[in-house]
């Protein structure tokens, strides 16, 4: 149900930012080279 959508999604969104420098690293230029 939708509750359970936005709960799992919190979780994977707080799972995320938990982790060290993964915002610096997805946002960084090498990053781009990649794709």
């Amino acid at each position: 149900n939708y509750d359970d959508i936005i709960e799992r999604s919190c979780q994977a969104w707080n799972e995320i930012l938990s982790e060290d420098g993964f915002i610096k690293n997805l946002c960084s230029r090498e990053w781009s080279f990649l794709v």
